[in-house]
């Protein structure tokens, strides 16, 4: 293993509602496998319409926050290293898995640029693309390549953020790459098999496929956490807090007492359920060498509701449990922080694993 060019980075991962930092320790060094210590976990919310679908509409007030979630006010000790891997929105960004006819020696970037326009119309001046080849099938025609698009804007946004108080933006990736490195298990091997990751945050829920050693396509879904919450405090007129509280406590497991809880959240998880559906039919028939999905691996704050993941494998057909985010770094200490609400912090953990490593080593293939 070489070493890390930028020692204690972290990652950050920013949505509408949060922002969460993960920072880990490789401690990989003359062990068998992969290991890593968690060094720092943290997580700072933030107020509704700062951050809307992405796009940072009120800087300030989020640097604030971010200074505060950095230790640079007296709430938290400060965290000394510069270097960091932080997320781009999945909202305004586009991720596939396409397959150039050519083989690897032979693709230049011209063709893999003719490939991201066939996919998405995009303008040069307005958008940052990037690719990288994955692992080939077996029986497979071609060169695999994973293409990503996204917003130009957003994303010099979000590099201004991260260097207005004081950092070093060493990588960024889509939400989807780092929730895959840590929810798939490593070294990632399902034989004619794909798995589903479904994160469910309060701002959106992101649904990613991976099959055949990599991820295939991600797409975010309509249905977020928060509007959950909301559906219940409007069916029975709570504040918020009591209404979240109720939405994972009660859920949509049936309940005489609560049944007002229980029908709120099943109108709003039956949308769920719909798109959820409908991406595995997109997937199945645009992907020739689709396999069948056999599992639907969870995360995120919404993932926790009551009676989800059951309701889930019985709509879908599909077995339906949250995963573990913190699995992948092979720690006992990693598995002891596996109760402090590790669902809410997948991407920020796969963030921090790449982070942990030298983030320009191109064995780190999702």
């Amino acid at each position: 293993m070489l070493t890390n060019p930028f020692p204690q980075a972290f990652g950050i991962d920013i949505n509408d509602f949060s922002i969460k930092l993960v920072q880990l320790k490789n401690t990989s060094f003359l062990k068998k496998s992969p290991q890593y210590s968690p060094v720092l976990v943290r997580s700072i919310t933030l107020p509704k319409g700062l951050i809307v679908k992405g796009e940072i509409v009120q800087p300030e007030p989020v640097r604030k926050r971010l200074q505060t979630l950095l230790g640079q006010t007296k709430k938290y000790s400060k965290i000394t290293s510069p270097w960091v891997v932080a997320s781009v929105p999945e909202q305004r960004s586009f991720l596939k898995l396409t397959t150039i006819k050519k083989q690897v020696g032979d693709v230049s970037t011209a063709d893999i640029k003719q490939m991201i326009a066939k996919h998405v119309p995009y303008e040069e001046e307005t958008s940052y693309i990037d690719w990288q080849i994955m692992p080939q099938t077996e029986n497979g025609h071609g060169t695999n390549v994973l293409i990503s698009v996204a917003d130009k804007m957003i994303v010099d946004s979000y590099t201004y953020l991260l260097e207005s108080v004081g950092l070093v933006l060493i990588g960024t990736e889509l939400e989807s790459l780092a929730l895959s490195r840590a929810m798939i298990t490593a070294p990632k091997l399902y034989k004619n098999e794909a798995r589903a990751l479904l994160d469910i945050g309060a701002d959106k829920t992101l649904l990613v496929i991976y099959d055949n050693d990599s991820v295939q396509f991600s797409i975010v879904l309509d249905y977020c956490g928060e509007g959950a919450t909301q559906a219940v405090a409007k069916a029975i007129n709570l504040e918020h807090k009591e209404a979240e509280l109720l939405k994972h406590t009660v859920g949509i497991v049936y309940d005489k007492k609560y049944e007002k809880v229980w029908h709120a959240l099943m109108q709003s998880t039956e949308q769920l359920f719909t798109e959820i559906e409908r991406a595995f039919d997109f997937y199945t028939s645009h992907f020739p060498q689709a396999n069948n999905i056999t599992h639907i691996t969870m995360s995120g704050g919404g993932s926790i509701m009551k009676g989800l993941g059951p309701l889930l494998t019985e709509k879908l057909g599909v077995e339906a449990a949250p995963g573990k985010p913190w699995k992948n770094l092979g720690s006992k200490k990693a598995n002891q922080l596996s109760q402090k609400a590790g669902e809410k912090y997948a991407r920020a953990i796969g963030l921090a694993l790449r982070a942990a490593d030298n983030p320009y080593f191109d064995f780190d293939t999702i």
